[in-house]
C-alpha cells in the first residue's frame, strides 16, 4: 500500500522487485492514488492495482470492500499516513507489516522502525525484514545515510548494485533529446522560469533537442519557456504517466526539480540532473540512480524548510532556487552527457 505522491511510488520499485522475487507465484496487488498505477501494471511489477482518490472516502471504502473479496496473505503498508494505516486495519489479512507508531501498534501484526536517515527505497525494503532474511542481512549493520550525499561536483554517490533498480543502459544510442520538467506540486520546489529558459537556450545551442514536459497543470509554465525559446518542443499535458516514462527512456538526459520526473528517469536509468531547493538530500528522496547529479545551494542554513517545500518561501527570498544559475545546471548536464 503506497498512496503517497507519484515520485514516492517510483521509489517503491526496489521493494516491488524484491517481493516479486520472494513470491514469484503469488499475485502482487498495489494500492495507490488514482491514475498512478498503469506503469507498474504494464511493467509487471504488480499483477493488479486498486486506485483511490485522495479526499474521497467512498473510494477507500470501495477499495477495501473489493480487497476483502480476495484472499490476502500479507499487507505491507509503506505510506505512514493515518488514512493508509486505517485502510490497512480494515483489510482482512493474516499478516500486516508497517512502520512503528502508536496507531501502527494497534493496526499491524509486525512493525519495523522507520529509518529516517536512510534513502527511502532502503527504508521501504526494511519493511521486508520480518519475512526476508536476505534483505534484513543486507541492510543491517549500516546506517546508509552516506547514500544521501553527493561528491564535491554534485554527482550522487553510487548505489550498491544489489539495491539498484535497473541494469546499465549500455545499449542506449544517443538521441540528442533532453526532457525538461519545470513544474512541481510545490511552488518553492520550482527553479526559476529564467533559469529553465536560459538552460534550454544553451542546450539547443549545443545541438540538443529540448522537450518541455509535465502534466496538464504545467502546460502554461512550459509554454512560457517556449515563448522565449521557440525551438523547444512542448509536450506538457499531452502524455500519460506511462507515455511520459516511455518517452523519457528515449532521452539522453532529464532535468527536473526535486519531483516525480527525477524518479521516473532513474527508473529507466536515464541520466538525471535534479534541482533541490527547499528540500535536502538527508530527507531520503534522492534520485535512485548512480547516474544522477544534484544542483543545490549549500550556503543556506534555512534548508530544509519542510519535507515537501511550501507554496511560498517562509523567509520570502527563495534563495535556495533563485541563486542557482543556468551555468551551474549546464555544467552538471555536460558531466552526464559526456560520459
Amino acid at each position: 500500500m503506497q498512496t503517497a505522491f507519484l515520485g514516492d511510488l517510483f521509489l517503491t520499485i526496489p521493494l516491488l522487485k524484491r517481493l516479486r522475487s520472494l513470491y514469484p507465484h503469488d499475485r502482487l496487488i498495489l494500492v495507490c492514488k488514482k491514475n498512478l498505477g498503469a506503469y507498474f501494471l504494464k511493467e509487471k511489477f504488480v499483477d493488479h492495482i486498486f486506485e483511490v482518490q485522495k479526499g474521497d472516502r467512498y473510494s477507500y471504502l470501495q477499495a477495501v470492500k473489493e480487497l476483502n473479496q480476495i484472499r490476502i496473505e500479507t499487507v505491507f503498508c509503506i505510506h505512514r499516513s493515518i488514512r493508509s494505516q486505517l485502510m490497512s486495519f480494515q483489510i482482512k489479512a493474516k499478516r500486516k507489516i508497517g512502520f512503528k507508531s502508536v496507531l501502527g501498534s494497534l493496526v499491524f501484526t509486525e512493525t519495523v522502525s522507520y529509518q529516517s536517515k536512510w534513502p527511502d527505497p532502503l527504508r521501504q525494503l526494511w519493511l521486508l525484514s520480518p519475512i526476508d532474511p536476505v534483505s534484513s542481512q543486507d541492510l543491517s549493520g549500516e546506517t546508509w545515510e552516506n547514500l544521501n550525499r553527493t561528491e564535491s561536483n554534485g554527482r550522487m554517490v553510487a548505489i550498491p548494485e544489489k539495491f539498484a533498480v535497473t541494469a546499465s543502459r549500455q545499449s542506449h544510442q544517443p538521441t540528442r533529446k533532453i526532457a525538461i520538467f519545470p513544474g512541481s506540486v510545490w511552488a518553492t520546489k520550482k527553479w526559476t522560469l529564467s533559469g529553465f529558459t536560459e538552460l534550454s537556450q544553451m542546450l539547443i545551442q549545443n545541438g540538443y533537442q529540448v522537450f518541455l514536459m509535465g502534466g496538464p497543470d504545467e502546460k502554461s509554465l512550459c509554454e512560457q519557456v517556449h515563448h522565449v525559446v521557440p525551438e523547444t518542443h512542448v509536450l506538457a499535458g499531452q502524455k500519460s504517466i506511462l507515455e511520459s516514462v516511455e518517452f523519457i527512456a528515449t532521452c539522453d538526459l532529464v532535468v527536473s526539480n526535486d519531483s516525480a520526473p527525477a524518479h521516473m528517469a532513474s527508473s529507466q536509468n536515464v541520466p538525471v540532473v535534479a534541482l533541490f531547493g527547499p528540500t535536502t538530500l538527508n530527507l531520503g528522496f534522492r534520485p535512485w540512480s548512480s547516474n544522477a547529479f544534484v544542483v543545490q545551494n549549500n550556503s543556506l542554513t534555512c534548508r530544509p524548510c519542510g519535507k515537501h517545500g511550501h507554496q511560498k518561501c517562509p523567509l520570502k527570498h527563495h534563495h535556495c532556487m533563485t541563486q542557482i544559475t543556468a551555468e551551474q545546471v549546464l555544467i552538471a548536464c555536460q558531466e552526464l552527457l559526456t560520459r
